[in-house]
C-alpha cells in the first residue's frame, strides 16, 4: 500500500509541475483560417463589350466672307471729309470687303438728286434745305452719322475770308462795311448760305444789301485774284491755297455764329444702303474705325503727316507745306451728330421761311447703323 501511495504522490507532483510550466508559457496564436483557392479557368476570357461612344461633332461652319461691294460716296471735295478719306486710305473699308469710290460735286444741290436715283450710295454734306426738301418729295434717305465739326480753338476748318487788299487798306473792317459788295457762298440752302445771312443780320444788314453769288470753294481763289468778290464762305483746303497765294485772309471763323462749335458735315445714306442692312452696317463699321484712328493720328505731329497724306490723295491741294498751318476738323469718336446744333440750323431755315415742308431732323435721322458699329467696336 505504501508503494502505491508513493507512486500516486509522484504522479500528482508531476501533473502539478506540468500545469505550472504551462501557466508560465506564452499563449500560442490560433492557426490562420486557410483562404479557399478559386479555381482558375484555362479557357480564354471573352472581350468586354466596348463602352458606347458619342458620334463625332460636326465641324464648325466657317464664317462666311463679307460680300464684296462697291459703294459710291459723293461730296464736295474738302477736309470735312477727312475721316472718310483716312478710313479709306487705311484700308478699313477693304476690311469690310467694300471698295469706296469717291465722287466729287461742285454744289450741294448737285449732290441730292443722284442719291435719290441710286447713282450715289452715301453722301457727305452739311445739313441743307435741298436735302430736307428731297425727303419731303419721298426720296428715301437718312442722316446716319456725324462727319465733321468746325470748332474753337483749333478745329476751325471753315472761315469767312476777306480779300487781302480790302483788309490791308482798311476799306472793310467789319461785316457792316460789306454793303454793296459781292459775297460768295458755295451753295444755296447750305451752311455757307445760312452763315453769311447770320453775319449780315448781326451787322444790321439784309440779304439784298450785298450781292450774294454762288461760287464753289474751289473757284474762289480765282475770284479773289480777279477781285470779283470781296468776301466768301470758304473751307479747307481752299483756305490754305488762297492764303499761300496771298489773295485773301482768314476773317471770321464760322463757329463764332454757333456758340463756338458747328456741325459742318453729316453722313447720309440713300436707298441703296437703306435696303441693304448688311452692307450699311459694314460700311459704318469701317467708317467709325477710321474716324477714331483719324482722331488719334492728328493728335501727334507724326500722325498728322499721315492724315495730311490722305488729304493730298483726295483733294486738289498737293503741297504738304500748305497743310502745316491748316486747322483740321474734329469728329465725335462715336460718330454721334450734334443734334442740338443741327436743330439750330434747321430752325433757322424754318423760322426764316426758307423751308416750309413737314420733314424734321428726327424724321430723317436713323442711328441704328451707328449703334451696330459702336457695339462691335466698343463705345468711347
Amino acid at each position: 500500500m505504501r508503494t502505491q501511495t508513493k507512486w500516486s504522490a509522484a504522479l500528482v507532483l508531476t501533473i502539478m509541475a506540468v500545469l505550472a510550466i504551462s501557466a508560465c508559457a506564452p499563449a500560442v496564436a490560433p492557426a490562420p483560417t486557410p483562404i479557399p483557392k478559386v479555381p482558375v479557368s484555362t479557357a480564354t476570357a471573352a472581350p468586354a463589350a466596348p463602352a458606347p461612344t458619342k458620334p463625332p461633332a460636326a465641324p464648325a461652319s466657317p464664317t462666311p466672307s463679307p460680300r464684296p461691294a462697291t459703294v459710291k460716296y459723293g461730296s464736295l471735295p474738302g477736309v470735312f471729309n477727312a475721316a472718310a478719306y483716312f478710313a479709306a486710305d487705311k484700308g478699313y473699308f477693304k476690311e469690310q470687303a467694300i471698295s469706296l469710290e469717291f465722287v466729287d460735286f461742285r454744289t450741294i444741290a448737285e449732290l441730292v438728286a443722284p442719291v435719290g436715283t441710286g447713282q450715289l450710295d452715301v453722301v457727305g454734306m452739311p445739313l441743307s434745305t435741298p436735302l430736307i426738301a428731297a425727303a419731303d418729295r419721298g426720296v428715301e434717305l437718312k442722316l446716319v452719322a456725324a462727319l465733321s465739326v468746325s470748332a474753337q480753338p483749333s478745329n476751325n476748318h471753315t472761315w469767312i475770308m476777306l480779300r487781302k487788299d480790302l483788309k490791308d487798306s482798311g476799306q472793310v473792317r467789319s461785316p457792316a462795311e460789306l454793303k454793296g459788295l459781292k459775297v460768295a457762298i458755295p451753295s444755296q440752302g447750305g451752311l455757307g448760305d445760312q452763315t453769311i445771312l447770320l453775319m449780315l443780320a448781326q451787322a444790321g444788314l439784309k440779304a439784298d444789301d450785298v450781292e450774294m453769288v454762288v461760287l464753289p470753294a474751289a473757284e474762289q481763289a480765282a475770284a479773289f485774284a480777279n477781285k470779283a468778290i470781296a468776301a466768301g464762305y470758304t473751307l479747307e483746303p481752299q483756305i490754305s491755297d488762297i492764303l499761300q497765294k496771298g489773295l485773301a485772309e482768314k476773317w471770321i471763323p464760322i463757329s463764332q455764329y454757333y456758340g463756338g462749335k458747328v456741325q459742318t458735315g453729316i453722313i447720309v445714306f440713300g436707298p441703296n444702303m437703306l435696303t441693304d442692312q448688311d452692307l450699311a452696317r459694314r460700311w459704318m463699321t469701317g467708317y467709325l474705325k477710321g474716324a477714331r484712328e483719324y482722331l488719334k493720328t492728328v493728335a501727334s505731329k507724326e500722325g498728322r503727316a499721315e492724315a495730311v497724306n490722305a488729304l493730298i490723295n483726295h483733294t486738289a491741294l498737293k503741297d504738304p507745306k500748305a497743310y502745316e498751318p491748316m486747322e483740321l476738323p474734329a469728329v465725335d469718336p462715336n460718330g454721334q451728330p450734334d443734334k442740338q446744333n443741327l436743330e439750330i440750323q434747321y430752325r433757322y431755315w424754318v423760322d426764316g421761311g426758307f423751308y416750309k415742308g413737314q420733314t424734321t431732323i428726327d424724321k430723317i435721322t436713323d442711328l441704328s447703323y451707328l449703334d451696330y458699329a459702336t457695339q462691335r467696336l466698343g463705345k468711347q
